[in-house]
């Protein structure tokens, strides 16, 4: 029997959205980018990602500027911010936290479904890769180091002119 690609552990949506468009601006520090003009260029939903931004920048991760030439811009260099510091900016515990993957209900404690275990050690592993991954490795694209299933990283983000 072969099983089926799942996928248990995941990122929330507006996570996704904002790594793409972090990756985005990590590629062109030289620049001040629009919200919806990155929205545009990657194809994301442009009120989803200005919400992102702005709350990245209520995180301190990113700055805005307002006028012509105004836009977005990291504040740090994109191999200092780690992805798991843009995850937390945006989340607080998220919508799954404290619940069983397998009912829909709180997670109790000492009554641990069949699943938990494995669950939690999909969990961390997520967590310890946001933590050690950083912008820098987005913005790199095919450039970027190899994954640790051995496959070939993704594509690098669309250039901005």
């Amino acid at each position: 029997m072969q099983i089926p690609d799942i996928q248990i552990v995941g990122l929330t949506a507006p996570i996704r959205h904002a790594l793409q468009g972090l990756a985005a601006l990590a590629a062109r520090p030289d620049l001040c980018l629009g919200a919806k003009r990155v929205a545009r260029r990657l194809r994301l939903p442009e009120d989803a990602l200005s919400k992102c931004f702005q709350r990245l920048a209520a995180g301190g991760i990113i700055e805005s500027r307002r006028g012509p030439g105004g836009g977005y811009r990291l504040v740090r260099a994109p191999k200092s911010v780690s992805l798991a510091e843009v995850a937390c900016a945006l989340e607080s515990g998220g919508s799954r936290a404290g619940r069983c993957v397998l009912q829909d209900r709180p997670c109790r404690g000492e009554e641990h479904c069949v699943l938990h275990h494995a669950a939690s050690m999909a969990d961390a592993r997520m967590k310890e890769a946001l933590a050690r991954l950083t912008l820098a490795d987005l913005a790199c694209g095919p450039r970027s180091r190899p994954r640790a299933d051995g496959r070939r990283p993704g594509p690098s983000p669309r250039r901005f002119r």
